[in-house]
């Protein structure tokens, strides 16, 4: 849709509300696709493999000062240890296939509107279309806090911390 704004003048002022739904429309979907991946629970990811064979070695204050010394913060440390746990805890948790289907159901007609919006938009753009732009954000913003298992996605998925156990990202 950002592309369909920036290629009318009179839409172009307003490209980053259609940038933003285009942004809500992806995490919808990868949050839909998510909840079916992990269906059986969620599988560690790095970060979640390295704590949990560590912690399985060693105790807690005796990980944490070896990652002090690796030059982690305590607060990042404490997140990491909180990840942990909630990785351990998500692991083997079980989601219904049925109530994932709802989620799915309740969620098609806003992506199908998505795509109309934007052919709409295409085809014969004007400012009023804005207003329906705003709208459909604001409606998947509530689908994804009302629904159970899409608000349950989206707080499993921003747990996830940033890791970079060497510091070989980022940086000159």
């Amino acid at each position: 849709m950002w592309a369909v704004f920036e290629g009318h003048k009179m839409l172009r002022m307003e490209s980053s509300k259609s940038i933003q739904l285009d942004s809500k429309i992806q995490q919808l979907v990868w949050l839909l696709n998510y909840l079916c991946e992990t269906i059986e629970g969620v599988p560690f990811n790095e970060l979640a493999s390295y704590l949990n064979e560590n912690l399985k070695e060693k105790s807690k204050p005796q990980f944490k000062q070896e990652l002090i010394i690796l030059g982690k913060t305590e607060a990042e440390i404490d997140i990491w240890f909180t990840f942990s746990d909630i990785s351990l805890k998500n692991k083997t948790r079980k989601l219904n296939a049925e109530t994932i289907y709802n989620s799915i159901q309740k969620a098609a007609p806003l992506i199908q509107q998505y795509k109309r919006l934007t052919e709409e938009i295409e085809q014969s753009p004007n400012i009023k279309q804005i207003e329906s732009v705003d709208k459909l954000y604001r409606v998947i913003d509530q689908l994804e806090s009302s629904d159970s298992y899409i608000a349950q996605a989206l707080l499993e998925t921003s747990q996830v911390p940033h890791w970079d156990i060497d510091e070989s990202t980022g940086g000159s």
